[in-house]
């Protein structure tokens, strides 16, 4: 089992020093994230204080069950907070000169939820906004984080409203930690999680992402096969592709739970897992029949698998097939497969109707019964599948390499 480890370390995704280069800009650019983040676990800022809550404060803050609190430290942060009146006008200008990215170009604000906004507005208009406490958080550049939805509304609404302003935010993650488990998603929360998951897989996950965007005629995707792509590149793609690191985190948790299981490496699942979710979006369906992560779950670690008729079985022994395989072919025969294997869940056709993928010979005879080795022996051949997409057709490429005439020679026989 460790030999075949050994194989899933080197699959043909792309480890060469475009990738060494790319892991090591995301670690430097991680770490000097972590410089100045989760202050609220400071033990330096705790330690530092030497003040507690006076009993008019603890009075002031829990009233008559102020009695049951002592010795509450009081610490000094950099955060301000203050009570402004906000007009239309100033919400306006907020959101033009202030809103998230205006000032740091690399971070984004995710987009407006419509509904909201028109329910904040009415109660805006309607003089029914109420003082929660909730606060418009900016960072210490002048940038806000947190507040977006509210000054849209007021401008919408052509009324203010009162505000609490929270200022000074320094931890550079505090973004991904606003609204948790409320109104942002997962993967809103990972914002550039690199800290969270591994560099090197989510750096290959990404070289696959990109080169499956770049390909024209995705029924004859390559994989990275042909392309050149520069560690800035690589860099941009994660940052604007936050899912990437959803499906490394996800499928990451599995393997480790399931190692001796596993039989592709983690870029490979986590790469079928992100296009397979990615799709998902794209499609109208009143009910799935298997989620993505169940199907994962099960080809990776075979549980719940109870006959050899059982999809994922199909799709397991096909890979074992190819365990020791370390290529770029065997690399699109096993995603074709879980693909392949994730469309027949949803009754969708697939080439050959069966999981297996068909491959190149590698002879061919020639008139005089002589076995030719075959240049692209061992490639895919057959259309490339893609999840929730009907089997298509066949490239010429693949007919070219499938249909290659052998003839009598000298220097072809030897």
């Amino acid at each position: 089992m460790n030999s075949n480890k050994e194989y899933f370390q080197n699959d043909d995704i792309s480890n060469n020093p475009l990738e060494n280069s790319v892991v090591d800009s995301l670690t430097k650019r991680y770490k000097e994230k972590n410089s100045t983040s989760y202050q609220a676990s400071s033990q330096e800022l705790v330690d530092a204080s030497n003040e507690n809550l006076t009993a008019e404060q603890l009075y002031d803050i829990f009233k008559d069950k102020s009695k049951y609190y002592t010795n509450i430290k009081l610490v000094k942060t950099n955060l301000k907070h203050v009570d402004i009146y906000i007009n239309p006008r100033v919400a306006r200008d907020m959101l033009k000169f202030s809103q998230r990215g205006a000032i740091n170009k690399q971070n984004k604000n995710r987009k407006f939820n419509r509904p909201k906004i028109n329910n904040y507005a009415e109660a805006i208009k309607d003089g029914k906004w109420c003082l929660t406490g909730e606060s418009i958080i900016v960072s210490a550049d002048g940038e806000i984080l947190n507040g977006h939805h509210r000054l849209q509304s007021c401008v919408e609404a052509g009324a203010g409203f009162i505000a609490s302003i929270t200022y000074g935010v320094t931890d550079a993650l505090s973004f991904a930690h606003i609204d948790v488990g409320n109104t942002r998603s997962r993967s809103q929360v990972l914002e550039m999680a690199g800290v969270k998951v591994s560099a090197s897989v989510l750096s290959r996950v990404a070289m696959l992402a990109k080169a499956f965007d770049m390909t024209k005629n995705l029924f004859d995707f390559r994989g990275t096969q042909g392309t050149s792509f520069q560690p800035a590149e690589i860099l941009s793609y994660v940052e604007d592709h936050e899912e990437l690191a959803l499906s490394v985190d996800f499928v990451s948790k599995i393997v480790k739970r399931h190692k001796l299981e596993s039989q592709v490496s983690e870029p490979i699942y986590a790469f079928a897992h992100y296009l397979i979710t990615q799709k998902l979006n794209q499609q109208t369906f009143n009910e799935l029949p298997i989620t993505p992560e169940v199907y994962l779950t099960r080809v990776i670690s075979s549980l719940g698998l109870e006959s050899e008729d059982d999809v994922e079985y199909q799709v397991r022994n096909y890979l074992q097939s190819l365990v020791h395989e370390s290529t770029s072919y065997s690399l699109l025969c096993k995603l074709s497969a879980i693909f392949k294997g994730w469309n027949i869940h949803l009754n969708i056709p697939v080439s050959g109707n069966k999981v297996s993928v068909k491959r190149v010979a590698l002879f061919k005879k020639d008139a005089d019964g002589n076995k030719i080795p075959l240049t692209s022996a061992g490639n895919i051949n057959e259309a490339f599948t893609i999840p929730w997409i009907p089997k298509g057709p066949t490239p010429k490429r693949i007919f070219k390499q499938r249909n290659v005439q052998i003839k009598n020679s000298p220097n072809l026989i030897g």
